[in-house]
């Protein structure tokens, strides 16, 4: 007779959606930790996220003495607004494949698949935002472009005292650092890479997908997750065999008899962007040479 709790190969796809859900949760916490994120911020039933920009009616009069000052306005005014896509992910491991490799490894090898392509994506949205619309400098080398990202977000008196965080490529870091040493933690979350204060900056990140030759920087307060919290709607009873605590993401899962495949689906929908997108300064790494030029008028 079989003893209590014993683990048996029905229970093996149970463990590990529920493993892959655990381990998604965990890299989002990383990945918030990482770049500094703590506004979180559920979606509304439209499924949409709103920028912001400032508009301005500044009185340029000269008031003479006694008379009354004209009264400036400045409006924090809703910019533009995005529809948040789903995430919808459906993995399958064959009968095949199942009797090949195991159950287990079977299961791995597509969770890590999924996992990937999902983590890509969320990169490649975030790195979408952050040059839609971003403030543009130029800097020599990658210290003065860094440095003219850091000085034109002083100039934001809405993110005053934020912290800031910078984005960079490898490539270029390389290239500054030579032989040099830098200190960089060994954690690699969602692919990005943390440098400690380097160049005397904050949060340095080296994201695969900023190109070479450009920096983007930000206030960290400037950065929003945006998310359907699965949990709390109706998807969660209907859809969701199980979701994390955050409620960041779901998944279920089901065999099909007609094809002998082992059959789960992921969902959820979230969002890494800038609130204000002039807030994002992007900085061309100019050579000496270039640097010397005459510099045509930042936006």
């Amino acid at each position: 007779m079989a003893e209590d709790k014993l683990t048996v190969m029905n229970d093996l796809g149970e463990i590990k959606t529920i493993d892959f859900v655990n381990k998604f949760s965990t890299n989002i916490s990383e990945l918030l930790t990482l770049l500094g994120v703590t506004r979180k911020e559920p979606l509304s039933a439209d499924m949409k996220i709103k920028t912001y920009k400032w508009e301005k009616d500044i009185d340029t009069t000269t008031t003479a003495e006694g008379d009354t000052i004209p009264l400036s306005k400045v409006t924090r005014a809703v910019d533009k607004e995005y529809q948040v896509a789903w995430i919808k992910k459906r993995r399958a491991v064959s009968a095949e494949a199942i009797a090949r490799h195991g159950a287990s490894l079977a299961i791995d090898q597509a969770d890590q698949r999924i996992m990937r392509e999902i983590q890509n994506g969320i990169k490649t949205d975030f790195f979408t935002f952050l040059k839609t619309d971003p403030t543009k400098v130029n800097g020599t080398g990658l210290q003065g472009a860094l440095a003219q990202t850091w000085g034109k977000l002083q100039t934001f008196s809405e993110f005053d005292g934020s912290p800031i965080v910078s984005f960079v490529n490898s490539l270029d870091v390389a290239d500054y650092l030579g032989d040099k040493a830098v200190g960089a933690d060994g954690s690699n979350v969602f692919g990005m890479t943390l440098l400690k204060n380097f160049l005397g900056m904050q949060n340095v990140i080296v994201l695969p997908n900023v190109p070479k030759g450009k920096v983007y920087s930000t206030a960290i307060e400037n950065i929003v997750l945006a998310y359907l919290d699965v949990n709390s709607s109706d998807l969660g009873g209907m859809f969701a065999d199980y979701t994390d605590e955050t409620g960041l993401i779901a998944s279920s899962r089901d065999r099909s008899l007609n094809n002998l495949t082992y059959e789960s689906v992921f969902f959820g929908a979230l969002k890494l962007f800038a609130e204000i997108p002039a807030g994002v300064i992007e900085a061309t790494i100019q050579d000496q040479a270039a640097a010397s030029e005459p510099s045509k008028s930042s936006k």
